[in-house]
């Protein structure tokens, strides 16, 4: 009991956060004590029974029994807490849990009338239902361990030995009573299991910043996660230190960790109603439960943050920036939530001015829309399900079809098309694009296979290829393979890349010799838009140059002569020359008479699936 009132001290003293898992510890801690307590009295008015009138060994003895059935469940709420901390629990444990200690309960409730569970005639006697102690305890350890072995995977290595611990040692101790009835032997091992449970999940330091004061990122996921699964309502204000790690730099990390810890301080002091986190980088989280008036905490703060900070080589002034998210909120579930704000923080910190407000509904909007598209795009790769399509490349002198460009092209489950900068830069960033350019180059290599190109009059088809394929160093050989799958010749794929390609020399010069080596032709796709040259250009194997839209509708509206002199020079070069973004006959006229070899846009054809390009090229050779 000593020790239990220690950690019960120790657990007061130390803030504390209030979810569900902390209630389940300090219900436990108090029910533990009054059981100890009642069991030393039973035992000790059982032994001298003359003494004492029967009325007081029939309550105490009841009220001693309530406790120890009730002490079994609580123990089993508190695995329920750790997994619903989790997001994790089978909701028939949940449903099911109180079939067990309700009717024990009641018969502990009824036995003065029964004598089911003990009878009080000449001292102390046990009943015909003296073994359900021992069945509620076994039942519950049971159920917990059920629950703890159905979320293996999804736990932690620490959580499950400390919980498998919990549950052996609670084992053990019924075990030790039913062999030693008469020794109060029980207790001991439940102290053990609270041991085990207060260093292993309810330490308060396992929630407290390391700088003191505030709570850290643990905790925040613990408090939402709880939100999210109860549907409890709650507001979150976040803010970031502007530019955080560049002051850490300048300033050292002692004098911003004093700035830390005065931050801290300060949110502890004059919002007490609130749950302070410090999450990383300069980045904080408020909630309060209680509606919270956002606004007036938002200038609350501003208005703290004019002044300076206090450390220990001076003062420091910073700035803040802040997302906003509402009781709406909680439809999010937490992970996602933690995130979003966590992105938000980051982006504000780096790029947004001082002040600057974003609500968090915006960016969980935003990345909602992001996990769908790699949801569709996981599904279309894995089924080979992407579509290509093709824009015609008109030769300028003969306005027929020369060439096509392939363009990959994603549905959702809809089937509506996703903007391709959304999806192909998702493909970089999540490292799908090796894959998803593979399976665009081998749908062109199998539309040329199965279609007479002769008959289309398409001499080439352009390929598109990232920036990121060329961290891939098998490029070249996959390339090579792919195109002897399907028995198509080299010189029917022209590779694509952009002028932002070309910012890693020596990678990308390695890359285009392998794969010019393999017999592939390049074209520099939307030059102008980038920062090379024509002395850069010239030291690689380019065919072509495909000049970028934005450069051709300038010259179109206002003439000069830098275009044509760009032209000229790529020429003289022996280069030929593309120009993109072709949506009128007057632009299409105007690139013809600068000399441009091939026109490609809208006012000749959109970018069309396979199938329609062939009808729409087979119906124009016709005309022809």
């Amino acid at each position: 009991m000593l020790i239990l009132l220690v950690i019960m001290g120790y657990y007061f003293f130390r803030p504390r956060l209030p979810i569900r898992l902390n209630r389940a510890f300090l219900a436990i801690l108090v029910i533990d004590i009054c059981t100890e307590i009642l069991e030393v009295a039973s035992f000790r008015l059982n032994e001298t029974w003359p003494e004492h009138a029967t009325a007081l060994l029939w309550v105490v003895n009841v009220l001693y029994f309530i406790f120890v059935y009730v002490r079994s469940y609580m123990f089993f709420v508190f695995t329920i807490s750790v997994l619903d901390s989790k997001s994790l629990i089978w909701s028939r444990l949940r449903i099911f849990s109180p079939i067990v200690y309700v009717p024990c309960v009641l018969i502990a409730l009824s036995t003065p009338w029964t004598h089911w569970l003990f009878r009080i005639e000449d001292g102390f006697h046990q009943g015909p239902l003296y073994w359900t102690i021992f069945a509620c305890d076994c039942c519950y350890l049971t159920f917990a361990t059920i629950g703890i072995l159905r979320h293996l995977k999804e736990l932690s290595a620490h959580e499950i030995i400390s919980l498998l611990a919990i549950q052996v040692i609670l084992k053990a101790g019924i075990v030790a009573r039913f062999l030693l009835p008469n020794i109060i032997v029980m207790n001991t091992f439940c102290l053990m299991a609270i041991v085990v449970i207060f260093i292993s999940f309810l330490n308060p330091d396992l929630y407290l910043s390391e700088r003191g004061y505030v709570y850290n990122l643990p905790a925040f996921h613990a408090l939402l996660a709880e939100c999210w699964q109860r549907k409890k309502p709650c507001r979150v204000l976040g803010f970031t230190i502007q530019n955080y790690n560049e002051h850490r730099e300048i300033f050292g990390g002692k004098q911003m960790d004093d700035a830390l810890i005065g931050i801290n301080k300060y949110l502890l002091e004059t919002f007490p109603h609130l749950c302070s986190f410090y999450l990383r980088g300069g980045s904080y989280a408020m909630v309060g439960q209680n509606e919270p008036d956002l606004a007036e905490l938002r200038k609350t703060l501003s208005e703290r943050f004019t002044g300076s900070w206090k450390t220990g080589a001076g003062e420091l002034r910073l700035g803040i920036s802040f997302v906003e998210a509402d009781m709406d909120l909680m439809n999010c579930p937490s992970d996602r939530l933690v995130n979003t704000l966590m992105i938000s923080l980051d982006e504000l910190s780096r790029v947004a001015e001082p002040d600057t407000s974003r609500s968090l509904m915006d960016s969980i909007d935003e990345i909602n829309q992001k996990l769908e598209i790699r949801r569709c795009l996981e599904k279309s790769l894995d089924r080979d399900e992407l579509e290509v399509f093709l824009q015609p490349l008109m030769d300028s002198k003969t306005g027929k079809r020369i060439a096509a460009e392939a363009l990959v092209r994603l549905r959702d489950d809809n089937g509506n098309l996703i903007r391709p900068d959304l999806f192909i830069s998702m493909a970089e960033q999540e490292g799908y694009i090796v894959r998803l350019g593979e399976q665009v180059l081998a749908k062109v290599c199998r539309f040329i296979r199965d279609h007479d190109m002769e008959a289309l009059g398409v001499q080439w088809i352009n390929v598109n290829l990232s920036p990121v394929q060329f961290m891939s160093r098998d490029v070249p050989s996959r390339f090579a393979e792919i195109l002897k799958e399907y028995h198509v010749d080299e010189k029917m794929i022209h590779l694509e890349i952009t002028e932002q390609s070309m910012i890693d020399f020596s990678l990308l010069r390695d890359q285009i010799t392998g794969l010019h080596d393999n017999g592939f032709e390049f074209s520099l796709d939307d030059y102008g838009s980038g920062y090379s040259n024509l002395s850069r250009v010239r030291q690689y194997p380019f065919t072509n140059i495909k000049i970028d839209m934005e450069v051709v509708w300038n010259y179109c509206k206002e003439k000069d002569m830098l275009l044509p002199a760009l032209v000229e020079g790529f020429k003289r070069m022996n280069l030929s020359i593309t120009a993109e973004g072709i949506e009128t006959e007057e632009m299409a006229g105007a690139m013809k008479d600068i000399s441009c070899d091939y026109l490609q846009g809208y006012y000749f054809s959109q970018p069309v699936p396979m199938d329609e390009f062939v009808e729409q090229t087979m119906q124009m050779n016709k005309a022809c």
